[in-house]
């Protein structure tokens, strides 16, 4: 019964999958923007850090993640290019977790001092989701046909 209620709420969804998971990836990739006092010093900030870790071509793979953040994050809102993005994402979650919470920080799933790896896996969770399903029809990408 509620299966026939919501089924065609299935778009109301995934927007509303859409809006939280880009409006936190803007929220992460704004400090590693080139912005005026960014918190992080932008890519030459972050790719110092990208460095430490081991990550090669860290001012280059710097600027890469703070687009894919930030750029990728509007671009899930409005749900243009949603596959691609998302796809880039969850990369970009998997190296989170693999290098920097696990190798470099060495914290657990859950961490008792310090931030463990449960949110960047929901973020991967999420992020493959919106991957293998697509942005539904309240998107940009379907009412511009593509």
């Amino acid at each position: 019964m509620i299966e026939n209620t919501l089924a065609p709420s299935a778009d109301i969804g995934l927007l509303i999958l859409r809006v939280a998971v880009g409006v936190i990836f803007i929220y992460h990739g704004y400090p590693k923007m080139p912005f005026p006092g960014s918190p992080m010093g932008g890519p030459k900030g972050f790719g110092g850090f990208l460095g430490q870790m081991g990550i090669p071509l860290p001012g280059l793979m710097a600027w890469v993640v703070a687009l894919v953040e930030f750029i990728g994050g509007f671009l899930l809102i409005v749900g243009f290019a949603t596959r691609l993005i998302a796809l880039l994402l969850a990369i970009l979650m998997v190296v989170a977790i693999w290098k920097a919470k696990i190798g470099t920080m060495k914290v657990g799933f859950v961490a008792q001092q310090a931030t463990g790896w449960e949110f960047d896996f929901a973020l991967l969770g999420a992020s493959l989701a919106l991957f293998f399903v697509g942005p539904g029809t309240l998107a940009l990408h379907f009412g511009l046909g593509l």
